[in-house]
């Protein structure tokens, strides 16, 4: 029964990433994936960058990492956001630093799309902007699946038929219709915005189809404390709880 575990926006917070790769070693996947943003808003980008590299997590680039090796990018950004990342980047080391430049834009693996903002390989676009062309969207890539990240919210399409409709995201395990395709926003690690504070990652069975929400409670309060102790913007803390 191979199960693969997505997750996503890790932003630094490395609180929430080890309580989620200490429930994620209980759970018998056998890889693990990370759709972008591992760094921007928190204080241990770091620590996050190394804990993923040594649990083998495969990780591609999410907008935060763009901004990060772009300064075009990065003028996009709000202002608090840009200079979170301008210290990220003296907080991280040369080498990673250069491990960040070389992810990919997309995955294809285990027959499911995996991209940041929006398929085909869009970091920075909301998939809530195009809820009203999903069609569109899922015309854009093959796979049956994808998984998405970047709003750091739970949503789930279907679509079949030349309709595509916004589901239910059920919090107990639950079967992707096999008749249908299917994109999932797979809500966050480090800053969930979903209304629910605990870090998130998904269990995906890629036999069974079936798809299971993790919820993993981490120690807040550290990770606020180490925000205001680096001098970042106090909402990035503010806005955890």
């Amino acid at each position: 029964m191979p199960r693969i575990a997505i997750m996503s926006d890790v932003h630094g917070n490395f609180e929430a990433l080890k309580e989620v790769v200490r429930d994620l070693e209980g759970t018998g996947a056998s890889a693990a994936y990370c759709l972008g943003d591992m760094v921007g808003y928190g204080p241990q980008p770091q620590e996050c960058v190394d804990l993923l590299r040594e649990r083998g997590v495969e990780c591609i680039m999410g907008n935060h990492e763009q901004g990060l090796i772009n300064i075009h990018y990065l003028r996009g950004f709000n202002q608090p956001a840009a200079d979170a990342l301008r210290w990220t980047r003296e907080a991280i080391t040369e080498e990673a630093y250069q491990w960040l430049t070389t992810r990919h834009k997309a995955l294809s693996v285990h027959g499911c799309r995996m991209v940041h903002g929006l398929p085909p390989d869009s970091v920075t676009e909301y998939l809530w902007k195009h809820r009203n062309r999903m069609a569109e969207v899922f015309a854009g890539y093959p796979e049956p699946v994808c998984f998405v990240g970047h709003t750091h919210d739970l949503k789930r399409y279907t679509y079949q038929g030349g309709v595509s409709e916004e589901m239910p995201f059920p919090r107990v395990p639950f079967r992707l219709e096999p008749e249908c395709r299917h994109l999932v926003n797979v809500g966050a690690v480090g800053q969930p915005r979903d209304g629910d504070n605990r870090a998130k990652y998904l269990l995906f069975d890629t036999d069974a189809r079936t798809l299971e929400l993790r919820r993993v409670p981490y120690d807040i309060q550290k990770t606020v404390d180490r925000i205001s102790h680096c001098g970042l913007h106090r909402a990035f803390g503010d806005r955890l709880w």
